[in-house]
């Protein structure tokens, strides 16, 4: 007899979205998969997803968990707590999935063992966004860790995820810490030093609504220097030499140069901000 697909767990930590969350709900309904489930956790003060978590019982199961405790990614790891797959995927509350995402992810597992799997962000019309990916298919590596990784693009074994310790919650959005990203590449990194295997695949990828920087560049400027400050200290963290860095920093000075003389200020600032955050990040790592 074949034993029964394994079973997916899919973690959306959320707070302030609602109608976003009708795009995710709508393309896991289409997957070509039962064997999956989704766990929300809602740190929203009201019942907003009420009604809607209720349009989609019956298609595919649905655990919606509240939260009173705030933080992304004290989300996802109360969300994998109360998991019973054998994998962990975390979809953020305005990401969605094409509907063959499933199925390319069980050829992965069948064809290509590993504990983590990563692949692709892209927007609606198919640009990737957000990172700037690798060309081509790799095991994920120290080296190619930034170039490979997109939180709600990563699969873990979920056994993996657990020996590894889950999220560090004083990472990322909602943290309460300055460290607004690289909660994916920590717990990567961990995983990696513990010996876990990990493919990014680029045919495995999701979608995301792409920013727009000019709605409110300073607001995008500020978002900028939180999301490098964490990149600073996550390098540090796991024993970066300061050369390894160094290109982190000469890339955003190179950019205020060049955007101060071809009369960008904006695009300088962001550029200035970008730099001043990984030094920090980079300066302000104190062991535990």
């Amino acid at each position: 007899m074949n034993s029964a697909p394994a079973l997916i767990s899919m973690i959306a930590s959320t707070l302030g979205r609602d109608v976003e969350m009708r795009l995710l709900l709508d393309t896991l309904s289409a997957q070509d998969d039962g064997n999956f489930e989704l766990i929300v956790v809602d740190q929203n003060p009201d019942d907003r997803l009420v009604p809607i978590l209720s349009e989609y019982r019956g298609r595919f199961p649905i655990q919606h968990i509240k939260s009173s405790e705030k933080g992304l990614d004290r989300g996802r790891n109360l969300g994998a707590r109360h998991a019973t797959g054998d994998w962990l995927l975390f979809p953020d509350d305005d990401s969605w999935y094409p509907a063959d995402f499933l199925k390319t992810l069980r050829r992965l597992i069948a064809t290509e063992p590993a504990d983590i799997y990563s692949g692709r962000s892209l927007n609606k019309d198919g640009k990737e966004i957000m990172v700037s990916f690798l060309g081509e298919d790799a095991a994920i590596s120290r080296a190619n860790i930034w170039h490979v990784l997109i939180e709600w693009v990563i699969v873990f074994r979920a056994e993996t995820y657990r020996k590894a310790g889950g999220f560090d919650e004083d990472l990322g959005a909602g943290s309460g810490t300055p460290w607004n990203s690289g909660e994916g590449q920590d717990l990567v990194l961990r995983c990696l030093s513990q010996g876990a295997k990990g493919l990014f695949r680029r045919a495995l990828y999701g979608f995301h609504p792409e920013e727009q920087p000019n709605a409110n560049p300073e607001a995008h400027i500020a978002k900028m220097h939180g999301y490098s400050r964490g990149k600073g200290f996550v390098m540090r963290r796991h024993g970066y030499s300061f050369i390894e860095f160094l290109p982190e920093l000469l890339r955003p000075a190179a950019g205020f140069v060049v955007y101060t003389l071809t009369g960008k200020p904006t695009l300088a600032r962001r550029s200035r901000a970008i730099l001043k955050g990984r030094l920090y990040g980079w300066r302000n790592f104190k062991p535990r």
